[in-house]
């Protein structure tokens, strides 16, 4: 027990050397990981919601971003999700990056101890580990880090579950209930729901998944998966809750059409990059025009081909991974099949699933574990194979070896004529050469001869399975280690950190309003081409997404994940706007900077900065093969506008309207003026003033407040609306003059008060109904669970030493399990 203790500790301090050994770079250096989605979304919304939480506020509103949207409720955010307390103790970007490269170590770790609950060897569960962690998709997924965080925790739900299952053991149930939980505040919920798919299968079908023994107890399984979800909907409905509410709220919430729902669908031809990474380079466009979700799937030759072991050799369950395996590419695939198009529009929920790509995560869980019981089918077919048959092996694994090998030979010898015919179908780009191309079939051909030559030593037994898979799992990870190598991308912490000379004029303005960033400059690169695309000068200068938030600046755009439907009308208005000069949507949003792709001839708009040349991916190139797309050039222009609406107005006049069309009529067609006339969707009821007598003019001074409560004081010289910047969402609530007061829909999505003459003291605070009886509900559930095992612990002790001696006695006639 001690030597195979110490032989853990030392496979983990390995395993642990080899993820600290890539992100190596990221750890070591004032850098911050940032590529795409991190740089953009997660790192500003983790940095908002951890300083919220200092100041002693539960970050439950973001006042920042899409004019004000709700922070917990996103799932995306992780507010609640345990690793993030490690963000507590860390300076913020280490701690950030350290927790990218904690999952993979996480992930390697879970996958390798199901693989030994699914009766795998030891070898067969480190190359599965290998090929999870250090495999394209999940390095893929560190830019997308709500998927990588329930992408990690995936494999102990299985793991957990699958030894409640086969022990009947409450007390692994309990386990698995809390793997639920946390992959769950994870935030990736395609990911979740996926998991959740499979734990489902294994309880039904427990044969599958190689379980040897009894036969399964039916009640059992009914018993522990139908009370596993049952206290999962009740411990988690403090988090479901306020998360289901916002999908509803949101734009997302009636589903996407077809092809938005199957945009970033993985094709036939990217199946390729199992093997080279990335050997077709897509060009500039390809964000526009091919699946962009996933970076790389790069496995390589070792994984693959003890996939085909196994399916060669395996048990009788092939068939069935086989239809698994399958049926998880043809959702991986989306559009480029029929068979997504029949799902879309019969299974519930999927409509609400964009980039089909990320169903590519069951393929590459399922590859890996095959990978590793291909490997256990290898070794019991060489020790079972009699004198006859190994040589037979022998032989095939030296022939392939020498196909191989005179193919590489080949390659090299007539390079100049390989490269020259090769592009001409496809242009050679300076970020994908074909000469990077060639490299990777080499190195490829090399890694598969040197497991060939293994596999053929093995067959004649010149070495032992034991160091067979020491050496197999060597190349693997050093295959997988220099195949994926540089997929990520790292800013410079300060750079990244900084202000720029549009950002400090939005944040010296006094007056607390929004900026706003027209689409074609955030799709924009700047002059030094795509290397300083990738700079952080990208998110300052442009207002970039969610970027604002990391200098409390507010934004009327957003990282769009769940946007709240009304709010999303207004953009979908100005942006189908032929100049934003044309309507009054930019007041309304209490825009008052605004960066537009060309010159705006209005006396409201001032032009206060030129931001230099610009260009920006045009269509593509009619028949060209490499699909490089045209650019064209233009000059980002910030501007002022002059007479916006400020974040709280009193507007003498209110206009009820009769529908959406004549609402949006209204403010797209600059039918009316906001600064006199509020639109509403019912006549309103005043609220009493505070004063005996009325003001002699309007006025509106400001008191304390938070991101989840403002306070102000409004003088009113006659009846008036009071009209406030922030959306009309469910969960604010209102008091005037310390009475409760309605608040009612302005504009199509504001908040609006009616007031009479003279003063009033206003207090608005956002406590969403769905947070509080989320917390009741889930409250509740522990007290139940708690009060449970109190009462199965009594009982049990009332039993007395018959009750105990007949479960030792029980639990001793099930098979002895792997005890991890």
């Amino acid at each position: 027990m001690r030597k195979g203790r110490r032989q853990g500790i030392l496979l983990w301090s390995m395993w642990g050397g080899l993820v600290l050994a890539y992100f190596a770079e990221a750890l070591s250096r004032p850098v911050l990981l940032g590529e795409r989605d991190l740089s953009s979304f997660f790192f500003p919304t983790v940095k908002l919601w951890l300083e919220t939480l200092r100041l002693g506020e539960f970050p439950l509103w973001n006042p920042y971003s899409f004019a004000g949207q709700p922070l917990f409720a996103s799932l995306q955010a992780g507010v609640l999700y345990p690793p993030n307390a490690l963000l507590f103790f860390l300076p913020p970007v280490f701690g950030f990056n350290l927790i990218i490269a904690l999952h993979f170590f996480l992930a390697g770790w879970f996958v390798y101890h199901l693989v030994r609950e699914l009766e795998g060897s030891p070898a067969a569960g480190i190359l599965a580990a290998l090929s999870f962690s250090l495999g394209g998709f999940l390095l893929s997924l560190h830019t997308v880090l709500s998927s990588l965080q329930s992408a990690a925790w995936a494999p102990l739900v299985l793991f957990l579950f699958l030894r409640a299952l086969r022990r009947e053991s409450k007390v692994y149930g309990l386990f698995t209930l809390a793997a639920v939980l946390v992959q769950f505040l994870g935030g990736g919920i395609e990911i979740f729901l996926m998991t959740q798919v499979l734990v489902v299968n294994l309880a039904a079908f427990p044969r599958f998944w190689n379980t040897p023994g009894d036969r399964p107890s039916w009640p059992w399984h009914l018993k522990l998966t139908c009370g596993l979800y049952l206290l999962f909907l009740g411990l988690g409905a403090f988090q479901i809750f306020p998360f289901w509410e916002m999908v509803r709220e949101s734009s997302r919430g009636s589903g996407f059409s077809f092809e938005q729902a199957t945009r970033w669908s993985l094709s036939l031809k990217d199946l390729g990059n199992l093997l080279f990474p990335d050997f077709f380079w897509r060009g500039m466009g390809y964000y526009y025009e091919d699946q962009n979700w996933l970076k790389s799937i790069y496995l390589g030759c070792i994984p693959l081909g003890l996939l085909s072991i196994y399916f060669r050799y395996g048990g009788g369950r092939r068939a069935w991974w086989a239809g698994l395996l399958l049926f998880s590419l043809v959702l991986a695939l989306g559009r480029h099949t029929p068979l997504y198009g029949v799902l879309y529009r019969i299974v519930p929920g999927l409509s609400l699933i964009r980039y089909p790509a990320k169903f590519f995560f069951l393929v590459h869980l399922v590859l890996c574990l095959l990978a590793g019981f291909g490997w256990d089918a290898l070794v019991k077919k060489i020790r079972t194979s009699d004198e006859r048959g190994r040589p037979g092996f022998k032989r095939m694994a030296l022939t392939l070896a020498l196909a191989l090998a005179g193919l590489t030979l080949a390659a090299l010898l007539f390079q100049t004529a390989v490269m020259e015919y090769l592009r001409t179908p496809y242009s050679e780009v300076p970020a994908r050469t074909w000469t990077a191309n060639l490299h990777n079939l080499v190195r490829l051909t090399v890694v598969a001869l040197l497991v060939l030559i293994s596999l053929a030593l093995l067959a004649d037994r010149k070495i032992s399975p034991a160091w067979g898979g020491r050496w197999l799992i060597v190349l693997l990870a050093a295959d997988l280690f220099l195949g994926n190598w540089g997929e990520y991308r790292l800013f410079d912490r300060e750079a990244y950190l900084k202000t720029s000379p549009n950002l400090e004029i939005a944040k010296k303005d006094r007056e607390l309003y929004r900026v706003y960033s027209h689409r074609q400059v955030l799709k924009a690169l700047v002059p030094a081409g795509e290397r300083e695309w990738r700079t952080a000068d990208f998110h300052q200068e442009r207002f970039y997404l969610d970027y604002p938030l990391v200098h409390r600046v507010r934004n009327a755009l957003g990282f769009q994940v769940l946007v709240f439907k009304p709010i999303r009308d207004l953009l979908v208005l100005l942006e189908t706007a032929p100049r934003p000069d044309t309507t009054d949507v930019l007041r309304l949003l209490n825009v008052k900077y605004i960066l537009w792709s060309e010159p705006i001839v209005s006396p409201d708009f001032r032009l206060v900065r030129r931001m230099g040349p610009h260009y920006i991916p045009g269509p593509k190139q009619g028949g060209r093969p490499d699909r490089t797309p045209e650019v064209r050039s233009f000059e980002p222009l910030l501007y002022e506008i002059r007479h916006t609406l400020p974040r709280a107005a009193l507007i003498p006049e209110a206009r009820v309207v009769s529908g959406e069309r004549e609402l949006g009529d209204l403010i797209k067609g600059r039918g009316f003026e906001p600064e006199r006339t509020v639109l509403l969707e019912e006549p309103p009821v005043l609220s009493q003033g505070g004063a005996s007598a009325a003001p002699l003019r309007d006025e509106i001074r400001w008191g304390a407040g938070t991101n989840t409560r403002l306070e102000l004081e409004a003088s009113c010289a006659g009846p008036r609306m009071l009209l406030l910047s922030e959306p009309d969402y469910p969960g604010w609530q209102a008091r005037v003059n310390g009475k409760p007061a309605r608040i009612y829909r302005a504009n199509h999505a504001f908040q609006a008060l009616a007031l009479g003459a003279g003063t009033h003291a206003i207090r608005l605070e956002y406590r969403p109904a769905s947070f509080r009886w989320g917390l009741a509900v889930s409250g509740m559930s522990l007290l139940s669970l708690l009060l449970g095992a109190v009462f199965f612990r009594v009982r049990k002790q009332g039993l007395g030493p018959e009750g105990d001696a007949e479960e030792r006695a029980g639990f001793r006639d099930r098979p002895e399990r792997y005890s991890g």
